[in-house]
């Protein structure tokens, strides 16, 4: 979890996103259809606030603290990401991932989304790594089980669980920050 996202626009965004079958995994998604749909779903009066969802969302700064501290161990940390492709695009443009990580996996992109094998097994190919190299931490206890099942090691963390534990589970991968 490198992100947050207030609960009431989370809620709002997904009412919105479900208008949209297979945009997680690559169908198109725009402006101009999220205001079509809005619209439609009777949230013309609240456009603004529709759009908004796609831009809110907060860097959760003592995590990507963490996330530097393992890239400076020599361990390559990447993003992988449930997003369609609007949101993508709004992540890469506001939030300071490509300085902060090795990569980013966006399930738009890949066309398949967690907790897919597919798409974690597309991610280890494009890596040139066997699945068991690899660490996927995540809040989804879903996406944990489709990890390990496509066998990455996974482990179930979420921000409120705070930074103490994430280093912890870091340590029992070898993962020793400083």
């Amino acid at each position: 979890m490198l992100q947050g996202t207030p609960a009431g626009t989370w809620d709002l965004a997904a009412s919105v996103v479900s208008q949209f079958p297979g945009a997680l995994t690559g169908a198109a998604i725009d402006e101009d259809g999220i205001r079509a749909v809005a619209d439609a779903m009777g949230l013309g009066d609240r456009i603004d606030d529709v759009l908004s969802v796609w831009w809110t969302f907060d860097v959760l700064q003592p995590a990507l603290e963490i996330v530097a501290r393992v890239r400076a161990t020599g361990v390559s940390c990447y993003l992988a990401t449930n997003q369609d492709s609007y949101r993508a695009t709004c992540m890469r443009n506001r939030a300071p991932y490509e300085e902060i990580l090795d990569g980013a996996y966006y399930s738009c992109d890949i066309r398949s989304a967690k907790p897919s094998a597919v798409f974690f097994e597309h991610i280890a190919s494009d890596l040139g790594l066997a699945p068991e190299q690899l660490l996927f931490i995540d809040d989804q206890p879903a996406n944990v089980s489709g990890a390990r099942s496509a066998g990455l090691n996974a482990e179930r963390w979420t921000y409120g669980d705070g930074m103490e534990r994430l280093r912890k589970l870091l340590d029992t991968y070898e993962i020793h920050l400083a």
